[in-house]
């Protein structure tokens, strides 16, 4: 208990620290609902008390209006709490915390990405955790208010009758002891079914995103996806349904201890009491009231504790996320401070995480300041790996890697990054504007706008946007707006790839995001980028050979390892490995009457 409630006040601190003025507002609240809660069993009372003794009716009224007017102003700061501060502060601190952990991501080693377990922990902690904080603090509100009342109150039935005060406490505690339980199996429920809960979440996703709605209508995967989530459906409501049998039976314990033991109990002891003219009636109504009332009041603050330590089981979550601890992310300390030179690679080795087998082994390369590389291989062959090692996703084996004289392993990953504008194989088109995709940040400015506009100039996307109603503002997909554009797949490559122009970065890196395009197209696009980034730093991953015969060093992949290395020309020349792939290769297209390079039925062998 000691633990799950020092775990609740390290939760609690952020609200504190996000929402300051929230904190004294409910003290106003908890004073506020102890002045009601008393003075509405004093009314009582008081009121009863008058009539019996035939008092005057104006002696009666004022006495009334002035509780009224205590409990009238009371409500009203509960009113006024209740309905708002209540909601404007959950706003302002969920917004907030997202904020933080959203922002936090970027800190989460790559690797940990492909850990089921990891994922699991890391989906509850972004789901729960924006919300969790607030949630354990308006507990403690809730707590401080019911505990305030419960002595209140408490203290007024001691006076009358200490054996009331004792049915009333036995029968809360039976209710307390119930309601932890409860809460505990749907604990347990939640986390035995948390993945098949984010299969069933995936399924659902899948079927109302634009981007799988030609597969889903063109081949049976959607069979097979509703199976799945009926499998997994199945799986979570028996569990749910074993889940509630075990709680419907401890809540007829609680639903009994509260209405016989309670309830009852109070009801014949005060009756009996009343019959033998051991208490008044304005003593008796009262009474009953406030045992009724310090009931739920006790309850409710000791339910609190209860939940601490179930609140501490989610905590446990958010914390583990907050105190998440990188490998590698945040790792490095130095920073970039002069432009590239030259990227090298000695002799580095290095296998994915839980692989026996090495990926890249004993590789050595070096890269020059406006080179323009490109790396081929067949699949599989580790090409992707280099790029995810220059971008510091992975910690390699053995080995070194330098940016000028700089050791990769001192480098600050972030500032590392921004030295590189990449655009990945399986990049993302995001349901932005078109100039947000692009720049891949709000506009903000008229260079800004400019830039985005060469930027589409250069990829021949800047007539097709120009004539859009919104221009730059248009929406890309239609997921959330009717007016939305979606691009083909070329276009949606080159939109992808004017990011890269539209970037200061000094190293572009380009992982085979032209493999949907027709080879004319793509050596286009190759070519295009070349001759507009003369001063950059080129890496281009490339799957056709004939795309990437102008760039100044070509290098071959195979099993790791660097097997030939030269210009086009000076790897034709030497007649082995590439020589074969490239003549096998080019066998492969045709031309069509207008002149232009397209595939031919045979599969592509890289």
């Amino acid at each position: 208990m000691i633990k799950s409630f020092f775990k609740n006040v390290k939760i609690i601190r952020y609200v504190f620290s996000f929402c300051p003025l929230y904190v004294v507002i409910s003290l106003f609240y908890i004073a506020a609902n102890a002045l009601s809660a008393v003075f509405k069993i004093f009314l009582i009372r008081k009121v009863i008390d008058l009539v019996v003794n035939a008092q005057s009716f104006a002696l009666v009224l004022k006495e009334l209006i002035i509780y009224a007017a205590i409990i009238l102003g009371t409500s009203l700061v509960k009113v006024v709490y209740d309905g708002y501060f209540f909601g404007r502060y959950r706003t302002i601190y969920v917004g907030k915390m997202q904020n933080l952990m959203y922002s936090m991501t970027k800190t989460i080693d790559y690797e940990d990405f492909d850990n089921p377990e990891f994922y699991d922990k890391y989906a509850r902690a972004l789901r729960d955790g924006s919300y969790r904080g607030i949630r354990v603090y308006e507990d403690l509100v809730r707590f401080a208010s019911s505990m305030t009342n419960s002595i209140a109150i408490g203290s007024i039935i001691l006076i009358s009758d200490a054996w009331l005060l004792l049915i009333i406490l036995l029968s809360s505690i039976i209710v307390i002891i119930c309601d932890n339980l409860i809460n505990k199996k749907w604990y347990d429920l939640d986390k035995r079914t948390e993945t098949n809960r984010r299969m069933y979440r995936y399924v659902n996703r899948v079927f109302y995103q634009q981007k799988y709605a030609a597969e889903i209508k063109t081949t049976s995967m959607s069979d097979l996806l509703v199976q799945r989530y009926q499998d997994h459906a199945k799986i979570i409501n028996g569990e749910y349904l074993r889940t509630q049998r075990k709680v419907a039976s401890i809540d007829f314990i609680s639903q009994f201890s509260s209405v016989f033991i309670e309830q009852g109990g109070t009801y014949i002891y005060m009756t009996i009491k009343l019959f033998k003219n051991l208490v008044q009636l304005g003593e008796f109504t009262s009474v009953l009231n406030a045992g009724l009332s310090l009931s739920g009041n006790f309850v409710e603050a000791i339910n609190f504790l209860t939940r601490i330590k179930l609140n501490a089981l989610y905590i446990d979550d958010f914390l583990w996320y907050m105190n998440y601890q990188a490998k590698l992310e945040t790792t490095g300390k130095e920073l970039v401070k002069e432009p590239l030179q030259v990227l090298a690679i000695d002799d580095l080795s290095f296998k994915y995480p839980n692989n026996a087998t090495y990926t890249l082994e004993n590789l050595t390369l070096k890269i020059k300041q406006g080179e323009k590389l490109a790396i081929v291989g067949l699949n599989g062959a580790g090409k992707t790996t280099i790029v995810k090692l220059l971008l510091k996703f992975y910690e390699y084996e053995q080995g070194r890697m330098f940016f000028n004289r700089y050791d990769y392993r001192d480098l600050a990953e972030d500032e590392l990054r921004k030295q590189f504008s990449i655009v990945f194989q399986d990049f993302q088109i995001y349901a932005v504007t078109i100039g947000e995709n692009v720049l891949m940040r709000e506009i903000k400015t008229l260079e800004d706008e400019n830039l985005v506009w060469e930027a589409l100039d250069k990829v021949g996307l800047r007539n097709f946007v120009e004539n859009l109603p919104d221009g730059l503002n248009t929406l890309v997909t239609r997921e959330f707006v009717q007016d939305g554009v979606v691009f083909s797949g070329g276009d949606r490559q080159k939109l992808a790839i004017a990011r890269v122009f539209a970037s200061d970065a000094q190293i572009y890196i380009l992982d085979e995001p032209t493999s949907a395009l027709d080879p004319y197209s793509e050596k286009a696009i190759n070519d295009l980028i070349i001759t507009n980034a003369a001063n950059k730093t080129i890496i281009i991953i490339a799957h056709r050979l004939s795309t990437v015969v102008d760039v100044d060093h070509i290098i071959l992949i195979e099993h790791g390892q660097i097997v030939e290395s030269g210009t086009h020309e000076q790897l034709i020349n030497l007649q082995q490995r590439y020589y074969h792939l490239f003549s096998t290769q080019a066998s492969m297209y045709k031309k069509n009457n207008d002149n232009q390079i397209i595939e031919s039925d045979m599969e592509d062998t890289i």
